[in-house]
């Protein structure tokens, strides 16, 4: 693979110190400047890699190798570097935080933005609405925060140092509880009816050819049925659930809208009651609902169980989420997979119910259907399929392909395809409606196509996404600033396509992405690769001949025979037992060994043969 995530990382841990200096005088913006979005995002960049590849952790000053502290440097010392870690953790949890009634802020800042055709600025009550990007990018940081304070806390003596990191993760895990409320009181729930122009839309993105008829419908509500049932069970929106149930006529969405939606039910803990009113519209929003979903999954990863990370309230939210995350997932890959013939996300680009398309939104929808044909052990062919997309999303986003004249395929990349936040506009007197900028393609496709390969078993379909992906991080190679005080973070454009204009500093949004680009490709070489059936077959025929031949040797009585010829037939049995134990998953290995036993085996045939003159 292209990507090596090791030294990649230790590269941006040296960019992100040149970036941002040192720990005592750390500058936090972006070209984006100051919000609680970026700023957990350049936490992420520091806090994550240790995660996915320990070899590089630095929560023990005895172990840090030298190659992390060299990355580090603006940060001092091994002993320095996670004191700097912890304090700007505490910094950003502070900075965060409602001064008045001590909660935390989740704020949108300088992401949110008006319309490209409009010049009127946010006013700064818009400034503060909060998003589920920071709902859930907190979730992410927290809980990675609250693993690295426990661990570097066993190699602390001092009692006021323990005493600093017990406020850091205390206030950790106070952001961590509201960050989950935000997120469950962001659910949304669309009702509509199938004849109605979001109902058409829905029916024409599932069955373009034949579009509304009360036949699809019905289908429709058949096949969603299960999550129909999840929605009553979550116990909120019960009048929408009902009529949805009673109603054979109406038809839904549901996931994530971009902050908490109004009328949203309080959610309470022992110590607070988090019922902050919310603007947003009850209906999902593609990039927030997947968003929401990668951050989630966090709560429910293996770490996160093993360390214990979630106090009991915590828990209680999470099975909440829980539900949550299911039924949307459940729901976008049924839609998106719907139909005996060609699914609909392979029809390029992905429509939504208010008429929008975009290559982005297909993306989007791979997003969510791979990993829910992964949970139900979908075959390698229905992979393949996902695969395929990516592929053309790869070409028709111009990652793999050289751009025309005017193609209207940039913008995926600048300025970004904007979407509404329907309800940003009530936050107050003259407030312009609000939007965001969805700009990431290449990073998404990448981790995509890092992800699924690992979840393939047919070799040559993995083969497939690889060199997808090899070619995905070729793009994002090329899009590394190249001078200034940013060198070496992300992103660049113009690199790559010369028309866009020029930004000249890094953006945390990007970095973040692709550093947790470079954490799945770790997964991904750390796992073991699917065994070539042709290459198991094999292996198993020279393996069945080996040991036949063994067998003969020791019934010859070889075992018997000198001390030389004892070490040698000693060997050639550890040699067969590690090759059975690696044959299902490293057959090429296994057949590599295999052929020494045989190598040696024969030589000591042909030893005997011409002793005997045979």
């Amino acid at each position: 693979m292209r990507l090596q995530p090791r030294q990649e990382l230790l590269s941006v841990w040296k960019a992100i110190s040149r970036w941002c200096g040192s720990g005592q005088s750390f500058s936090w913006g972006d070209r984006a400047g100051r919000n609680s979005i970026s700023d957990a995002e350049l936490l992420l960049c520091l806090l994550l890699p240790p995660t996915k590849l320990p070899d590089i952790r630095y929560d023990r000053p005895d172990e840090t190798k030298p190659d992390v502290c060299a990355a580090l440097a603006s940060f001092g010392s091994a002993v320095e570097i996670p004191q700097r870690v912890v304090r700007l953790i505490g910094e950003y949890l502070h900075d965060y935080t409602d001064p008045e009634t001590g909660l935390p802020e989740f704020s949108g800042g300088g992401y949110l933005t008006t319309a490209p055709d409009d010049d009127r600025e946010p006013t700064a009550e818009q400034r503060t609405l909060e998003v589920v990007d920071s709902y859930s990018t907190s979730v992410v940081l927290t809980t990675a925060a609250i693993a690295f304070v426990r661990g570097y806390r066993r190699q602390v003596q001092r009692p006021s140092h323990r005493e600093e990191i017990d406020r850091v993760e205390a206030a950790a895990q106070k952001r961590l509880t509201a960050a989950m409320a935000g997120l469950q009181r962001s659910f949304a729930l669309s009702v509509f009816p199938g004849d109605s122009r979001e109902g058409r839309a829905l029916c024409e993105t599932v069955n373009p050819e034949e579009g509304y008829s009360a036949e699809l419908v019905a289908r429709l509500r058949d096949s969603l049925g299960d999550v129909m049932a999840g929605l009553r069970e979550l116990g909120s929106s019960v009048d929408e659930v009902d009529a949805l149930l009673e109603n054979r006529d109406l038809l839904f969405e549901c996931g994530w809208s971009w902050g908490i939606v109004r009328d949203a039910e309080p959610v309470k803990t022992a110590t607070t009651v988090y019922a902050q009113p919310g603007l947003a519209e009850s209906a999902p929003y593609l990039y927030f609902t997947v968003v929401a979903v990668d951050g989630i999954r966090d709560l429910f990863s293996r770490e996160t169980r093993l360390k214990g990370l979630l106090d009991e309230e915590q828990q209680s939210l999470a099975r909440t989420l829980n539900l949550q995350w299911d039924l949307a997932q459940r729901y976008w890959s049924t839609i998106a997979t719907f139909g005996e013939d060609r699914w609909p996300v392979e029809d390029m680009p992905w429509r939504t119910t208010d008429e929008e398309e975009s290559d982005y939104y297909s993306l989007l929808v791979v997003s969510l259907v791979r990993r829910a044909l992964v949970d139900r052990g979908a075959p390698d062919s229905d992979l393949a399929r996902i695969a395929r997309v990516l592929e053309d999303l790869a070409d028709r986003g111009r990652i793999r392909r050289r751009p025309l004249a005017g193609d209207p395929a940039l913008k995926l990349h600048h300025p970004g395809t904007w979407v509404a936040l329907n309800g940003s506009e009530l936050a107050g007197p003259d407030a312009p409606p609000l939007g965001w900028r969805l700009g990431e393609l290449g990073t998404l496709l990448l981790s995509r196509a890092l992800a699924l390969a690992a979840q393939v078993n047919d070799h040559r379909l993995r083969a497939r996404l690889l060199r997808l992906a090899d070619e995905a991080w070729r793009h994002l190679e090329q899009r590394r600033l190249r001078d200034g005080r940013g060198t070496g973070l992300w992103d660049e454009a113009a690199n790559v396509y010369p028309t866009l204009p020029r930004r000249g500093s890094p953006s945390w949004y990007h970095t973040t992405r692709v550093v947790q680009c470079m954490g799945t490709a770790a997964d991904l070489i750390r796992g073991e690769p699917p065994p070539g059936m042709m290459l198991s077959d094999v292996a198993s025929e020279l393996l069945v001949e080996a040991e036949d031949v063994f067998d003969e040797e020791q019934l010859r009585g070889s075992g018997e025979g000198g001390p030389a010829l004892r070490d040698s037939l000693s060997r050639q049995a550890i040699g067969l037992r590690r090759a059975r134990r690696l044959l299902p998953t490293r057959p090429g290995t296994a057949a590599s060994l295999i052929l020494d036993v045989l190598r040696e085996l024969d030589k000591l045939a042909a030893a005997r043969e011409s002793e005997t003159g045979d």
